[in-house]
């Protein structure tokens, strides 16, 4: 660039949609004055490596899309008056804050900054990015979240806001409340202990809650109006007994439980839920399940594996739709009555402790792979009679 590079360069952008240069040698910082150079020329830049402590873009710049993959040096981005960002995305930087600058790009619609260093998140800043749709901070260093205390003159217009893996101890659902338009909402990976909802709040449109691998113990969402709600992610914490959900969620079609401490399932929990499609509580310690009192679901995917279930009992729940129930790698002895009630049901009853001749009466199924069976190694049951053997299916017992 330092000779007849930029003639070369301009040269490329007329001939070619897309231009991408190995290894680019300037005189100056290859932002700022530099980028006016080919404004004309150019909607999107990308920098797989950038090396400068500040990124700059000069007042009435037209570039769209400014993506940094990795800049370790970068400490601040300046945005000047009349730019048209509408993308912007940095990774791997040193920014411990949102750009000051970020109000003046009032045409951006994404913002990501991932891993980079922020600690604190001020939602007032992003008052005046009307159109800012998605906003992701990812495994920064985020503690706090400082919420908009007076009711703005216009609300907030994102409608994905994530926060992963940052070191969030507290969330308070009040903090949400000028997003009417939040679509999802992730927060997992991070080290939440407690999520506030003590005052009524209705989020309209939420459709996707992530919850995912914090350190919550108990969880009370009754304060929380979420009518649109589909998706609610709850693996990877310290449940010990199930969430209190709000009273109605008429939407919800998916709840993961994953990898808790639960020890109890009553199947009657699930009453309020009339659209719950799947339900994974794999990865528990669940000993029995059981219906308190008669309920009828929608449920088509049940998940209980890796738990410790030595009972299972349908009796008083009726699931019409069930396809596929896992019940691999419990503690069962007795093998669970379902062929009768929902002959075509798909059913994972590996590695549980179950007599070989037990197995036998289902060997069609087993054909079919509508059963799958493969009981522990380990187990004394398994040697006490023969091995089921099908061609080109599982071996009923290992040996």
């Amino acid at each position: 660039m330092t000779t007849d590079g930029g003639t070369r360069l301009r040269k490329a952008f007329e001939a070619a949609q897309q231009v991408r240069i190995q290894k680019m040698i300037v005189s100056i910082n290859p932002s700022g004055p530099f980028l006016q150079r080919f404004t004309s020329f150019v909607d999107s830049v990308s920098y797989l490596n950038y090396r400068e402590a500040t990124f700059q873009v000069p007042d009435g710049n037209t570039i769209s899309v400014f993506t940094i993959w990795s800049a370790p040096e970068t400490r601040a981005f300046i945005a000047g008056s009349n730019t048209h960002i509408e993308s912007l995305e940095i990774s791997q930087c040193s920014l411990d804050r949102v750009p000051q600058t970020l109000p003046k790009m009032t045409k951006l619609k994404i913002l990501s900054i991932r891993q980079c260093k922020l600690t604190v998140l001020r939602l007032n800043m992003l008052a005046d990015n009307q159109i800012l749709k998605t906003l992701d901070l990812s495994y920064n260093q985020i503690r706090q979240l400082l919420p908009i205390t007076e009711r703005p003159a216009r609300m907030l217009s994102i409608e994905t806001l994530a926060l992963t893996g940052n070191l969030l101890q507290h969330l308070d659902m009040t903090d949400f409340k000028f997003m009417p338009q939040l679509l999802k909402l992730h927060v997992g990976g991070n080290l939440i202990v407690s999520l506030n909802a003590l005052l009524p709040i209705t989020m309209e449109n939420l459709i996707e809650f992530s919850l995912e691998t914090n350190k919550i113990t108990a969880l009370d969402l009754r304060n929380l109006t979420l009518p649109k709600l589909e998706f609610l992610g709850l693996s990877g914490n310290t449940l010990t007994r199930l969430p209190f959900l709000p009273r109605s969620l008429p939407k919800l079609n998916s709840l993961s439980l994953m990898s808790n401490n639960l020890t109890q399932l009553d199947l009657s929990y699930f009453r309020p839920y009339p659209n719950l499609n799947k339900i994974d509580i794999s990865y528990n310690q669940i000993t029995s399940v059981r219906t308190s009192s008669p309920v009828r679901l929608s449920v088509t995917t049940l998940d209980l594996r890796y738990n410790q279930i030595t009972t299972f009992n349908l009796t008083g729940c009726d699931t019409p739709n069930i396809t596929l129930l896992l019940l691999g790698q419990n503690r069962l002895t007795v093998f669970p009555p379902v062929y009768e009630k929902y002959p075509n049901i798909r059913l994972s009853i590996d590695w549980n402790l179950l007599f070989c001749d037990t197995l036998l009466y289902y060997k069609e199924k087993i054909q079919k792979y509508d059963l799958m069976v493969e009981p522990e190694p380990d187990s004394p049951t398994c040697g006490k009679t023969y091995s089921l053997q099908v061609k080109q299916i599982q071996e009923c017992c290992a040996k």
